[in-house]
């Protein structure tokens, strides 16, 4: 299945009237629901940011908070059908 047509089942299908909000992915012939993102820490700085006070700022303040950089097949342990 390419990603074009998941896309025009989720969109213009009756049968896809409940599904909003989703994030699929398509690999080979297989169809994967992917969990939602949501903040898990935010920073604040008064009069907003500059490239240097986000080089400085972002490391340290998100850093423990990273998500590990994985591979395809670190993930999806199988062979694509």
């Amino acid at each position: 299945m390419a990603a074009g047509e998941l896309c025009f089942f989720v969109h213009f299908s009756e049968a896809a009237k409940d599904i909003s909000g989703q994030i699929f992915t398509v690999i080979g012939n297989e169809i994967f629901l992917l969990s939602q993102p949501r903040p898990i820490r935010a920073i604040h700085r008064d009069g907003g940011w500059t490239p240097q006070a986000l080089a400085e700022r972002i490391p340290q303040a998100f850093k423990t908070s990273f998500t590990p950089l994985e591979r395809t097949m670190d993930v999806f342990c199988w062979d694509p059908i």
